[in-house]
């Protein structure tokens, strides 16, 4: 009985020191998985509204508004995407392309916390015939 007395605080150092790995660590995939999930859905946004930028010959309110409508279906909040389509009109087979851009922000305990940029690009060629 007297040996356990003795180590009961080697225990609870160990325990302590192993949380204060474990926790961050454990914090790190959660948060970094989260926003590999936004970007990934972000990256099928962008996808979704160049094809359909394409059908239509360029930038309208209609591609926007699929746009904003894709990232509330994906979890996304569109108020803080930020969207660039760019020609403002294509004709058939020229490319067209769009770029959704949005941040997430990345908080980990004992350690940091910081603003990760989100980026995607999409390209498609223009189906309309002009």
């Amino acid at each position: 009985m007297k040996l356990l007395d003795q180590d009961g605080g080697s225990i609870t150092l160990e325990a302590t020191l192993a949380l204060v790995v474990l926790v961050p660590i454990l914090f790190s995939i959660l948060q970094f998985g989260g926003a590999f999930q936004r970007w990934i859905a972000q990256d099928a946004v962008a996808v979704q509204g160049a094809r359909h930028a394409a059908e239509l010959g360029g930038d309208g309110p209609e591609v926007r508004q699929a746009i904003e409508t894709s990232l509330r279906a994906s979890g996304l909040d569109p108020a803080t995407v930020s969207v660039a389509i760019e020609p403002a009109a294509v004709g058939w087979r020229q490319p067209i392309q769009v770029r959704l851009g949005s941040e997430a922000r990345i908080v980990i305990p004992f350690l940091f916390s910081t603003t990760l940029p989100l980026r995607s690009t999409a390209v498609a060629r223009g189906e309309v015939a002009r």
